[in-house]
C-alpha cells in the first residue's frame, strides 16, 4: 500500500506537459529497457566467449577524428557568434 501511495504521489506531481514524451508517462518502457540491458550484460559474455573480437580500429579512428573535428567547429562557431553579440559575452559569465 505504501508503494502504491508513493507511486501515485509521483504521478500527481508530474508536469502534464511531459505526458506525450517517450519514456516519461509510464514506467513500463524504462523497465523494459533496463531488462534488455541487464539481459545483454548478463548473457552477452556467455554467448560471445568463443567468438573472435571485431576489428574496429579503423572505424574508431575515423569516428574519433570526426568527433574532434565537429567539436572544434562547434566551439569555433559559438566563440564567433559570441563576439558578434554586443554585451552578451561568454567571458562575462
Amino acid at each position: 500500500e505504501l508503494v502504491m501511495a508513493s507511486f501515485s504521489c509521483v504521478f500527481c506531481f508530474s508536469d502534464p506537459r511531459t505526458d506525450p514524451w517517450p519514456l516519461v508517462y509510464s514506467s513500463l518502457p524504462v523497465t523494459l529497457f533496463f531488462a534488455f540491458y541487464f539481459f545483454v550484460v548478463a548473457l552477452g559474455p556467455c554467448l560471445m566467449h568463443k567468438r573472435q573480437p571485431l576489428k574496429l580500429k579503423g572505424l574508431l579512428i575515423t569516428y574519433n577524428l570526426t568527433m574532434v573535428t565537429l567539436s572544434s567547429y562547434m566551439f569555433y562557431e559559438v566563440r564567433r557568434l559570441d563576439c558578434l553579440l554586443p554585451g552578451k559575452h561568454l567571458r562575462s559569465v
